[in-house]
This record gives C-alpha cells, sequence and structure tokens, in this order.
C-alpha cells in the first residue's frame, strides 16, 4: 500500500533499488483515459496504479492486463476479502471510497475495458464544497480491515473489505467542512493513529473504534503520522514530534524551522526523514529527536527507505536518491513529464506514475 506498511514508515527492508543512477526499463503510455499522479503498489508481479481509473500491468515488461476507467485517484490498499476469490483494492476519490476486484473482473478486447472491476461503493463524499472537490485520501489495509479518512468529510472509518460496510466512524466538527478532516491513518498493535488540522491527534482501537487517547497540541498538523516501535511520530506544521503510543504525551519535539503543508516522513533504521518545505531534507533521531544530517532539498516531498537509500520526489518534478546514513547525494533524475510520483521499491527496480504514463526505473548501464 502506500507508504508500504500499515504504520506508514515509506520503509521496504526486504527491498533494494538503484543507487547510481536510473534510466527507464519501461514505459507504459497506451492508455488514452490514464492520468496518475498517486504511487503505484506491487502485489506479486503485477503494478496497480491509480488515475482516472485502475491500471494492472506486468512488473518486468510494462504490459497491460487490464484497465478499468472511473473516478478513483488514491494510491490503492490491498486486503483479502473472504466473499471472493482474489484480494480488494481500496481507493478514494472525490466522491467517496471504493473496493476494487485486484484481478480485474472480465476483460473486453475489443473495448479494451474490464467489466466487473467495482465490487462496492463505501461511504460517500457529500461533494464538491466552498474550496472544490474534496482533497486525496489514501486508505490503509490492516488485519482484513481497510482504514480511511473519507473524503470530503471529517470522518475516520473502519471498512469491511467484502462490500465496504461501516464497522466504526468517527466524525470531528460534523458541521464544519472546512475544519478538521483526518490525514491517513497510521495502524500498528492494534491501535489507529490519526492527525487533523488544526492540532489533534488521536488514538482509536482498531477492532471497536473506542477512543484511546486524545491530545490538543500547541502547533498546526497537516500531515499523516507514522506509527513507530518508539511511538507516533507526529509531523507539525515547523517540525516533528515524538507521542506516546499508549496515551499521546509528548516525549520530544525537534523544530526545523518548516512549513510542512504537504508529504509525509518515513521512518527507517530508528531515522525519521523529513523534508521541511524550505530549503532541507533532514534525518532525525527517532529515539532523541536530534538531527542526525540534513542536506539541500527544496518542496514537499514523501520519501521512501530501501537498503540504506532514501529516495525523494523533489515537488514531482525530479527524483533524488541518498545515502540514508550520512546523507550524501547518490543521483538525480528528471522525467519528460511531470509530476513523478512517489516511486515504489522492488527487486532492483522503481516504478512510479509519471502523468500520463507508468514507469520502471533500473540503475543506469
Amino acid at each position: 500500500m502506500d507508504r508500504c506498511d500499515p504504520a506508514g514508515t515509506g520503509y521496504l527492508p526486504t527491498a533494494s533499488g538503484p543507487k547510481d543512477g536510473v534510466e527507464v526499463t519501461w514505459s507504459h503510455e497506451t492508455t488514452d483515459w490514464f492520468l496518475g499522479t498517486a504511487p503505484p503498489i506491487r502485489l506479486g508481479n503485477t503494478i496497480y496504479a491509480v488515475g482516472s481509473g485502475l491500471l494492472a500491468l506486468d512488473a518486468d515488461t510494462g504490459t497491460k492486463r487490464f484497465g478499468a476507467p472511473g473516478p478513483y485517484q488514491s494510491a490503492p490498499a490491498r486486503v483479502p476479502a473472504s466473499a471472493y476469490t482474489t484480494d480488494t483494492l481500496a481507493v478514494t476519490a472525490p466522491s467517496g471510497v471504493f473496493g476494487l476486484n485486484a484481478d480485474g473482473g472480465v476483460n473486453v478486447p475489443f473495448l479494451d475495458r474490464s467489466f466487473g472491476a467495482r465490487r462496492w461503493v463505501g461511504p460517500r463524499s457529500p461533494g464538491a464544497g466552498f474550496f472544490g472537490p474534496a482533497a486525496l485520501k489514501t486508505p490503509v489495509a490492516a488485519d482484513g480491515v481497510v482504514y480511511t479518512a473519507i473524503p470530503g468529510t471529517n470522518s475516520v472509518s473502519a471498512l469491511e473489505p467484502n462490500d465496504g460496510s461501516v464497522l466504526w466512524r468517527h466524525t470531528h466538527h460534523e458541521n464544519d467542512a472546512a475544519s478538521a478532516e483526518f490525514n491517513r491513518p497510521a495502524v500498528r498493535e492494534g491501535l489507529v493513529y490519526v492527525t487533523n488540522w488544526p492540532n489533534q491527534a488521536t488514538a482509536y482501537h482498531a477492532e471497536s473504534g473506542k477512543r484511546q487517547w486524545r491530545r490538543e497540541l500547541d502547533e498546526q498538523m497537516v500531515l499523516a503520522p507514522v506509527a513507530t516501535e518508539a511511538g507516533v511520530v507526529v509531523p507539525t506544521r515547523s517540525g516533528v514530534r515524538l507521542l506516546d503510543a499508549e496515551d499521546g504525551t509528548t516525549l520530544w519535539r525537534c523544530s526545523l524551522d518548516g512549513n510542512m503543508t504537504e508529504g509525509a516522513p518515513a521512518v527507517a533504521d530508528r531515522t525519521i526523514f523529513v523534508g521541511d518545505e524550505r530549503a532541507t531534507l533532514h534525518a532525525v533521531d527517532v529515539a532523541t529527536g536530534e538531527v542526525r544530517w540534513t542536506t539541500p532539498f527544496e518542496g514537499p516531498t514523501s520519501p521512501v527507505v530501501a537498503d540504506g537509500v532514501v529516495y525523494a520526489v523533489r515537488a514531482g518534478f525530479s527524483l533524488l536518491a541518498f545515502d540514508a546514513v550520512s546523507g550524501e547525494r547518490l543521483f538525480e533524475y528528471r522525467p519528460s513529464q511531470v509530476p513523478l510520483s512517489t516511486p515504489v521499491v522492488g527487486d532492483g527496480v522503481l516504478y512510479a506514475t509519471n502523468r500520463r504514463r507508468v514507469i520502471a526505473l533500473e540503475e543506469s548501464a
């Protein structure tokens, strides 16, 4: 799923990617309706990319396996569904939450379409508001349940993967549609952690939805949390802090003099990697809050980490790789189209959506 796991770490401990430079090994750009900005996911030998529909490609060649146009916009989250022989992919759109068939349904070759790709429609958005369409929300799958913020509402919910029915739902400021939408949940060891603007962090029991704790912080928060063994990493507008996973008390806070309004941090090998959206990428010790290294980096980013390398897309227009221990820049790649999504890493290859195409990047020859 997006951010690699339910906890939202952005860390792939069993994967490895390029370290000295990349080149395009395949590019899929023959699907006329595809327009993607969300990160793809890899399931077995299939790449799933979402952008005005669901697109499934062969991971080795980029050959199209199936495509299903639709309103879907978020990265998918795979979850087993007992009512079906194949998995469900949970996605969101400005109009609500949807469950899609990971096998694509029935393909009709002459129409280049798959029917039966959509399994269910979950909670819906109330529609475009004063500020336009609902913001993109990314679902999370954990222990056979879908957890997601519901676009266009101030609600976070647990959904049944067979039919999208609501297992539990919490709404904050129900009558104030512009104020307090939840971010991507982080799920770890039976708790669901969420943040919402302007300054709330909350933990719910994953099974029942009962609230474990809620904290009002003295800083603005607009980014998603990350659940770790050390505690809950919560990015604020200007920096990052660590909350106790059991009661939400602040363990430490680190000011980065930032202005963080987009993206997400990654956590790997006891280090937080986060961009301050001014001019710097920071590596912060997750146990102490001390800064280990910094490196020049402009714009928002959602880094991913694999095999000692931090991959970070700068404001959607270039991919940079850094040594996770030292912060040394390893390479930069600028695609021919923008925006470029955060990549997913697997078997020495980076996969990313790139506007009207999906690309695979391998080590340069």
